[in-house]
């Protein structure tokens, strides 16, 4: 089906399919070929099993062919000493093939990023806070009006605790110092304030 120029990789000289050797060169032929060979033999087959298809379908009879508008694009990439990498588009009336055709030439579809919209706050502010020192505890207090218990996230860090809530197009950030070795022993979220209490 496909008329082939093949030439020697090292002395660039066109050569036979059937030669073993380069006639110019001395350079062995078929071990470079024959992944190749076998390989445009099977996308021949393919496009023979296809074409047998599509003429089945044109054939069926009481059905009245509108021509397709669009098309298929098959790419064969070679180069010495990689695997043949093929390439298929499709256009028009063809794209919905382009899977099938894909599936068949075992080409595998790239794995796809799922972007995710994040919507980020126009303003950002320090809410306010109350620290209360009680023996070997503190007890902090931080006003998040609007914001529901959910969109609130307390993490604890070697000698602080950072506060961070979302209330529509509003965000909070607060940095409250702690001494080093404290940890959180109660969290609540009640009528708009955050109370937390830290034990040394």
């Amino acid at each position: 089906m496909f008329k082939r120029k093949i030439k020697c990789h090292y002395c660039k000289r066109e050569v036979e399919e059937k030669w073993n050797y380069c006639p110019y060169c001395g350079e062995e032929l078929k071990e470079r070929f024959g992944l190749f060979e076998e390989f445009i033999e099977d996308v021949e087959k393919d496009i023979e099993r296809m074409d047998k298809e599509f003429s089945k379908f044109l054939a069926i009879p009481r059905i009245k062919f509108k021509p397709l508008g669009g098309g298929i694009s098959i790419t064969i990439h070679s180069a010495t000493g990689k695997t043949p990498k093929i390439e298929v588009k499709t256009f028009g009336e063809y794209k919905h093939l382009e899977p099938e055709i894909k599936k068949r030439f075992g080409i595998k579809e790239p794995i796809r990023e799922v972007e995710e919209t994040v919507k980020v706050p126009k303003i950002t502010e320090e809410p306010e806070a109350e620290i209360k020192n009680l023996g070997n505890k503190q007890l902090i207090s931080i006003k998040l009006p609007n914001v529901k218990e959910k969109d609130i996230e307390v993490r604890k860090l070697e000698q602080s605790i950072e506060i961070k809530a979302i209330s529509g197009d509003k965000a909070y950030f607060k940095l409250i110092p702690i001494p080093s070795g404290s940890e959180i022993i109660k969290k609540e979220f009640k009528d708009n304030v955050l109370r937390i209490e830290i034990e040394r």
